[in-house]
């Protein structure tokens, strides 16, 4: 007996249909690009269920025959390409035509489509890739495509799907991303009978259109920081949006990077972009929407499976575009307007090491992804050298350095503290003691603290307010993209920009709250605690002061912040003693 069997053809198209079809976004995506690919002005998109239920695209495109209609149903069916090497030179968003196919095979479907010229429209309906029904509609321009009851016939791959929360955000992703990549088509998305999206064109052209949308899509407070860049080489533009200098954001969950607008997740491409700012992050983030134009030969977008990263042909030459590009139109210009310093130096960048920049997934090593949300916790740093008695005596607190570093004489030398990460400890596990007791103090606030966020943020934001419920925090919404704090713990206080990093961070959070590892959330209350504490540049009174190191006496670690940064070191008696070439201690 042969142990290599042909597979059924049921079975195929399943399994293809999995390379393609991962979750509700991916069906969005594939039926956007067709309908791009189309030729369509006006795309409409209506989800019901998170996508589980029905996903809705219908756009005003060329459409097809009847003959067309039912040739984009079968495998390796496709317009955009007749013999292989054309796949090196696409100007369309895609060759696969295994899209139709694919979703097909995993959902009840149902397409209409209505060509000029023809004497009417025509409908194909079917299920699990078996056509049942093929019927005669009306002439409406262009095509509509119902994928309902995804993964009806695979339920072990439904399971695999996150909750509606997760998956509403992607869909709205992919929205938000077609929208900034075609700025002159219409998308309107409406999910379970509401309107979430409305992104009409505007007749300014394609800078006004960007900005319209990007004021939509990132949020005015957002897109009020972002300023315009553009630049230009042999065979290659770069333009677009990105954050001044001296209005960054907590995260870099609105970077959207563009390659003949297909949106990509490339390495390079974030990692020239952060290059460009040079020293100027400080550990914060800069939102974009950045388009790469260059001939489609230059580049191939079929070594990821999603289509989602790209290798181009000149890497070194993209990268030093790009960086370029960010430094001499950002922050040249608004080098006097927000008050900063050049690099030292070469003001262009050079090309790196362009094979281990592709290795990379995330921004340069210089810059913080996460603020510290996913840093490693106290434990794993070392103990600094303190004396083990400064617990048990009376510290004399001698005054206040730089307005960052508290100073205290001590019997065994001197002391020195830094604030902020002193009052992070103490915080934190003020915090940490209220939530394992359930006994968080909540402060209703008089007035609300609100911040508008991008749609797909919302989203993500909206599916941990159960659980930021029971750790004292009351968020709720007005509208689809505006965020409000109600309550928050009585130990912190939070300011208007302070709640907005905040939500910035939860929603940079994937997975689900109900299944996130618990040292995840120890360190979501960790930011909490380091976002609300006081910072440095505060002014402490000595009483404060004295109270602070009364309270890190008490902590059970009193020697680093909760991200494991130490909060004291010590000098000796005998090493001030030697810094003035004496022989005896203090």
């Amino acid at each position: 007996m042969p142990e290599i069997k042909v597979l059924p053809e049921d079975v195929v198209s399943k399994i293809a249909a999995g390379e393609v079809i991962e979750r509700p976004a991916s069906v969005l995506k594939e039926l956007l690009e067709n309908s791009l690919d189309a030729g369509a002005s006006k795309i409409e998109i209506e989800i019901k269920k998170a996508g589980r239920g029905l996903i809705r695209v219908h756009d005003d495109g060329r459409g097809m025959d009847r003959e067309d209609l039912r040739l984009s149903l079968g495998r390796h069916a496709t317009s955009k390409l007749d013999v292989f090497e054309d796949i090196y030179s696409l100007a369309t968003f895609g060759f696969r035509g295994e899209a139709l196919y694919s979703i097909f095979a995993v959902s009840r479907l149902r397409i209409t489509s209505f060509r000029a010229g023809a004497d009417s429209g025509y409908a194909i309906e079917g299920e699990g890739g078996r056509v049942i029904a093929e019927l005669p509609a009306p002439p409406v321009k262009g095509t509509t495509i119902e994928a309902a009851d995804l993964f009806f016939n695979t339920p072990a791959r439904a399971k695999f799907m996150k909750s509606d929360a997760s998956e509403r955000a992607q869909l709205i992703k992919t929205v938000e991303e077609a929208a900034l990549a075609n700025l002159g088509v219409s998308f309107r998305l409406v999910i379970d009978g509401a309107e979430i999206l409305s992104l009409p064109t505007l007749p300014g052209g394609l800078w006004e259109n960007l900005k319209s949308r990007a004021s939509s899509i990132f949020g005015k407070s957002t897109y009020g920081g972002m300023a315009r860049v553009e630049g230009k080489t042999t065979g290659m533009a770069v333009y677009g949006l990105a954050s001044r200098p001296d209005a960054l954001c907590a995260t870099r969950v609105n970077q959207h990077f563009f390659v003949n607008r297909r949106p990509v997740a490339s390495a390079l491409l974030r990692q020239a972009f952060y290059r460009g700012y040079g020293h100027m992050l400080s550990g914060r983030h800069p939102a974009c929407a950045i388009f790469v134009e260059l001939d489609p030969g230059s580049f191939d977008a079929n070594i990821h499976p999603q289509k989602r990263d790209v290798k181009f042909s000149g890497e070194n030459e993209i990268f030093k575009t790009v960086s370029n590009t960010i430094y001499e139109e950002l922050l040249s210009k608004q080098t006097a307007a927000v008050n900063m310093t050049a690099p030292a130096g070469e003001v262009k960048f050079g090309s790196p090491d362009v094979p281990a920049y592709r290795e990379a997934a995330a921004p340069p090593p210089a810059v913080a992804e996460t603020g510290g949300l996913f840093d490693q916790p106290a434990a794993a740093a070392p103990q600094p050298a303190v004396p083990a008695d400064w617990r048990g005596h009376e510290l004399k607190y001698l005054g206040q350095l730089a307005k960052s570093y508290l100073l205290f004489e001590c019997e065994a030398g001197l002391l020195v503290v830094d604030q902020h990460a002193a009052q992070e400890r103490v915080l934190f596990e003020k915090y940490l003691d209220e939530f394992s007791k359930g006994s968080i103090k909540v402060q209703p606030l008089l007035v609300p603290l609100e911040t508008e966020l991008s749609r797909s943020q919302m989203e993500t934001v909206l599916k941990w307010r159960d659980w930021l419920k029971t750790a004292g925090f009351e968020i709720d919404q007005r509208g689809p993209a505006v965020a409000l704090l109600r309550a928050a713990p009585a130990l912190f206080y939070f300011t208007q920009p302070a709640f907005s990093e905040f939500l910035g961070y939860l929603s940079e959070v994937l997975g689900e709250p109900e299944k996130a590892a618990e040292d995840m959330k120890r360190n979501i209350i960790a930011t909490m605690a380091c976002k609300k504490s006081i910072k440095a540049h505060d002014f402490v009174k000595p009483q404060e002061a004295q109270r602070l190191m009364e309270d890190l006496k008490k902590a059970g670690d009193g020697y680093h912040c909760p991200h494991g940064r130490p909060t004291l070191f010590h000098l000796s008696g005998s090493d001030i003693a030697r810094r003035f070439q004496r022989s005896a201690a203090l």
